[in-house]
């Protein structure tokens, strides 16, 4: 009985060997077809009630969270080139909050890619703040060479732009830097600098490749979302709306 067993096991796996070995030889994609399904509101007819249910439970709590008042803005914030009020607000936040931190900081760098929607006049809630500030960028600190500072504002200079703190005066002219001061005094490239900015910028990416030659990064652990909430919230405690001017910090001639 345990012969004939051991027999058939025998020939199983002898005809799966070579079934396999002929499918090898004659199976393969001949043809492949596509086709398109339009997602919309008809997938919602028949919805699920229970999972309605429990959407509608957490976006309940969701919102409640969500619309809690943190400020007021005085006027509509929004961001671009080569300045702009969103952009010069969320820098000089940075800067603020960087110090209150670390002590001294010699300026700060927001990128306006990482500002996703403006910041509408009047009640500010924390969802206008995740509206705006959607990523979950740190807040870190930069130790710049004076060198790679300059590297970085002929950067802005090419660019045309970008988020700065109203520590900086830079004059832009075709492209290159004709002139840039850093707290009222010319760059000094034997200088470390100390640059607050986001985690991402930090890294080098949207072009900001200077920021790779720091010789040391603090981290906050906290998100810029944070900050800025935090940094309305204090407003708000000292009667102040959020606000913000154009001024001289980028000046572009062409």
């Amino acid at each position: 009985m345990h012969r004939m067993k051991k027999v058939n096991l025998v020939v199983f796996i002898f005809l799966a060997g070579l079934l396999s070995s002929c499918a090898k030889d004659r199976y393969g994609i001949r043809s492949i077809e596509a086709s398109r399904i339009e997602i919309n509101s008809d997938w919602d007819a028949k919805a699920n009630p229970q999972m309605v249910a429990l959407v509608e439970s957490y976006k309940t709590k969701l919102d409640a969270e969500m619309d809690v008042p943190v400020g007021t803005a005085a006027q509509t914030l929004e961001s671009g080139y080569p300045q702009s009020l969103l952009s010069n607000f969320t820098a000089d936040a940075i800067k603020e909050t960087a110090e209150k931190l670390w002590g001294n900081v010699d300026f700060a760098v927001m990128n306006n890619g990482g500002l996703r929607s403006s910041l509408n006049k009047g009640p500010i809630t924390v969802r206008s703040m995740f509206e705006i500030y959607s990523f979950d960028n740190r807040l870190v600190l930069l130790e710049l060479p004076g060198k790679a500072v300059k590297e970085f504002f002929d950067f802005i200079a090419f660019h045309g732009g970008q988020g700065l703190s109203k520590d900086i005066h830079i004059v832009a002219k075709k492209r290159e830097v004709e002139s840039l001061e850093i707290g009222g005094k010319p760059l000094d490239e034997n200088k470390t600098y100390r640059v607050a900015t986001i985690d991402y910028l930090a890294e080098g990416n949207d072009g900001m490749v200077a920021f790779r030659q720091s010789v040391n990064v603090l981290d906050s652990n906290e998100t810029l979302r944070d900050v800025m909430i935090q940094y309305v919230k204090n407003l708000t405690s000292n009667n102040q709306e959020a606000n913000a001017t154009l001024d001289t910090r980028i000046t572009i001639i062409n």
